[in-house]
Parts: C-alpha cells; sequence; structure tokens
C-alpha cells in the first residue's frame, strides 16, 4: 500500500518542482514569448537524450577510472567532480546548437539563449530526481525521499539549469554580439562556466561525506551563479525594453504600429493590462490577436537591433519586411 503512495509522490516530488522554476523562468521573457513547441522540445531534451547519453559516456568513462583507483573516494570523486560535468554539460548543451542551427531567428537575445538552456537544465534535473527518489525510497522510505527532495529540489533545484543557462548564454551572446572575438569565444566560455560550476558543486557534494563544511562550496557556486545569472537576466530584459523604445519609433511614423499602440508595446505591465481588459470582456479572439501582435512587433525591434549590430543578412532583411506586413495586417484586424 505504501509502494501505491510512494511512487506518485515521487514523481510529483520530481516533477513539479522543476516545472514551477521553469514557469518562473518562461514569464522572465517578457516580450518575445517563445514558441511553445521549442520549449517543450528543449526540456524533454533534457529529461531523455541528454540523460541518456551522458549515461552511456559515463559508463564508458567509469571503467578505465575504476581500474585506476578502484573502489575508493577517489573513484567517486572523479566520477562527480570530472566525468559527470564533462559528459553532461555538453550533451545538454547540445540542444542549443541544434536550436542554433534548425531555429536560430529564435535566438535573437541573450534572454532566449538563457531561457532555454534553464529549460533543458530543469528537464535533465526531473529525471535526474526521479531516479534518486527511487533509490532514496529503497533506503530509507518516504522520509528518505523527503529529505532527499529538500536538498535536490530546493536547496540545489537550480544546479542543471544555471549550468546549462551559462551555456546557452554563451551560444546566445556569439548569435548576438557585434564583436568577432566574442561571437568565436562566448559559446566555450559559456559551456566552460557550466562545466566549471557543476565540477564544483559535486565536489563538495561528495567531499561532504567526511566533513559537512565541504556542503559550502556547493553551496556558494549554486547560489552566487544562479543569483548571477538572474542579475543577467534582469539586465538583458531591461536591455530589450530599450531596444523596443529605439527601434519602434520609426516604425509608428511608417505605419507598421499605431501611435498609441507605441506605448504599449514598450512596457511589459501595459501589455499585459492591455491584453487582461479584452479577456475580461470575453474577447478572447482580441485577446489572442494582441499577445501575437505584441510579440512580433517585439521580433521586428530585435531583427533590427540584430541588422545594426551583426551586419546586414539577406535573411534578417526579408524577415523585417515579413514582419511589418504581417503587423500592417494585424493593426487593421485589432
Amino acid at each position: 500500500m505504501e509502494t501505491l503512495v510512494a511512487i506518485p509522490t515521487i514523481f510529483v516530488l520530481a516533477v513539479v518542482p522543476m516545472l514551477l522554476y521553469a514557469l518562473f523562468l518562461w514569464w522572465m521573457d517578457r516580450y518575445e514569448k517563445e514558441p511553445l513547441g521549442l520549449i517543450l522540445a528543449s526540456f524533454l531534451w533534457g529529461a531523455i537524450p541528454a540523460v541518456i547519453l551522458s549515461l552511456i559516456a559515463q559508463v564508458i568513462l567509469d571503467i578505465p577510472v575504476s581500474d585506476l583507483f578502484g573502489s575508493s573516494l577517489g573513484t567517486e570523486l572523479v566520477g562527480a567532480s570530472l566525468i559527470a560535468p564533462l559528459t553532461e554539460e555538453p550533451f545538454k548543451g547540445l540542444m542549443l546548437l541544434l536550436l542554433l542551427w534548425f531555429f536560430r531567428r529564435e535566438i535573437d537575445t541573450p534572454v532566449d539563449g538563457i531561457l532555454y538552456g534553464g529549460l533543458v537544465g530543469f528537464g535533465f534535473a526531473t529525471t535526474e530526481n526521479f531516479f534518486y527518489f527511487l533509490s532514496a525510497y529503497e533506503l530509507g522510505g518516504l522520509g528518505g525521499v523527503l529529505e532527499l527532495a529538500f536538498y535536490r529540489a530546493v536547496l540545489f533545484g537550480l544546479n542543471h539549469a544555471l549550468f546549462t543557462g551559462c551555456t546557452g548564454l554563451g551560444i546566445a551572446l556569439a548569435r548576438t554580439s557585434s564583436r568577432r572575438g566574442i561571437r568565436i569565444i562566448a559559446p566555450f566560455i559559456g559551456l566552460g562556466a557550466g562545466i566549471t560550476l557543476h565540477a564544483l558543486h559535486n565536489f563538495g557534494a561528495t567531499i561532504s561525506s567526511l566533513t559537512c563544511w565541504a556542503l559550502l562550496v556547493s553551496l556558494a557556486s549554486d547560489w552566487g551563479g544562479a543569483l548571477a545569472l538572474l542579475g543577467l537576466l534582469i539586465y538583458f530584459s531591461i536591455r530589450e525594453q530599450r531596444i523596443l523604445v529605439r527601434y519602434l519609433t520609426d516604425e509608428v511614423e511608417k505605419g507598421t504600429i499605431a501611435p498609441e499602440d507605441y506605448p504599449v508595446i514598450c512596457s511589459y505591465w501595459r501589455r499585459m493590462g492591455r491584453r487582461l481588459e479584452a479577456l475580461v470582456r470575453g474577447e478572447v479572439g482580441r485577446w489572442r490577436r494582441l499577445g501575437t501582435y505584441y510579440r512580433l512587433a517585439s521580433e521586428l525591434a530585435f531583427a533590427r537591433h540584430h541588422l545594426v549590430t551583426v551586419g546586414r543578412e539577406e535573411e534578417t532583411v526579408r524577415r523585417i519586411n515579413s514582419l511589418r506586413r504581417e503587423l500592417q495586417r494585424l493593426r487593421a484586424a485589432l
């Protein structure tokens, strides 16, 4: 009977916290929501392919490490602090490369890189936590599960999103920066930061079996990194708003957007208020069209900014012209 309660409890503890964190991250992407399909694909990549590929690589690499160190703390330390970060982070980051290759126009600001990277990380943590919680149940019952859930879902719940968020930020900076040096080196710095933070966390967690004070290493690197990434997320979000203000001014003069819509588009809270007003009135169709109108206006501003910073790209020029036509059509419909 306890098992019938334990399995759903473990599933909820593994999934719900990560989904809540993912929803908060999605909310932070304020001005241009990413396609739902890519959001789900990023989460699921972290939850399934990235986990499987990492496990295969770790099984292969664990063999020579075990032969070298035998069954000891050294084997566990090398496996956790070196092999795990070096296998998991590249396979999680592979999703960012796929997005850049097939959906490059969706990564048009650094916020997008952090978002997609974080979603991959939350997906990975979901699967990893589920199996860790199952092991904890076998050893200590539901009490052991709840104790471990506090550490893995609360205290260290942002870990994998932080690690892969660094990789995503590096790739997004490579996509959006005007400096050739940054475009070349940023992905490697981002991936290196993710691997380093992952290694520090695992080192502290592993050594904590000898002294609990080592756990402070994990706490400092995890929360210090998470707060730094959150600060960057807020900074880039503010910069996005400034891009809207700058690049949509003359779109009013061109007739792309209405003069009365300009201050609304440039303010997240005004957007929310306008759409909520339509929803309260029962105008669901208008609510949807307003969301599309605001999102496409943001995409237009970001595309124009990209054209100025990165240089003329025919794909971007075509995208700008297409967005203008679509915005004029939506403006007439509204």
